[in-house]
């Protein structure tokens, strides 16, 4: 197995590790990946391509509209997504500049170790470390792809196939 470790940021009592020298949030619970950055700033440091100008998301934190843009080569320890989209919110208000929801680790093992202090990734000998996040609208929402996978929330599922 292939393996590579972060430190957890020790100030912070969630899961952030540090990535472009900025505070990154590792979310268990979100769906997609957000930056709370303005888009001015990434294009100092990436090449990003805004795609969908007008969108929203929904969660626990509430209602957030924003835009949904492309990062080439954003990297992640040994992880590399090529191509990389991320929404990002009109007004930024969140604590972390980025976000970046587990999915993004789809395939692979991932541990949260609190006690050393370490994000901790496996993979089999295998797989590709380069990885792929689309952001897919389905019937007005946003879903990740993570390396083809679709993902969708619970309220799809109970949506199409429950009969309340």
């Amino acid at each position: 197995m292939k393996e590579f470790s972060l430190p957890l940021m020790s100030e912070y009592t969630r899961p952030v590790i540090e990535l472009y020298n900025l505070p990154t949030l590792i979310d268990t619970g979100a769906l997609i990946p957000v930056f709370s950055i303005f888009p001015t700033t990434l294009e100092k440091y990436f090449d990003i391509k805004l795609l969908l100008p007008d969108e929203h998301i929904t969660g626990f934190g509430g209602e957030a509209k924003g835009a949904v843009y492309s990062i080439s080569n954003f990297q992640v320890g040994d992880l590399i997504f090529n191509d990389f989209e991320i929404f990002i919110p009109k007004k930024p208000k969140f604590q972390f500049p980025f976000l970046l929801s587990a999915n993004l680790f789809h395939g692979m093992i991932y541990e949260i170790d609190t006690i050393n202090k370490k994000f901790t990734v496996r993979m089999k000998d295998e797989q590709n470390l380069m990885r792929e996040c689309k952001i897919k609208e389905v019937r007005g929402q946003l879903y990740p792809q993570i390396d083809g996978v679709l993902f969708q929330d619970v309220d799809m599922f109970i949506h199409d196939y429950m009969v309340l």
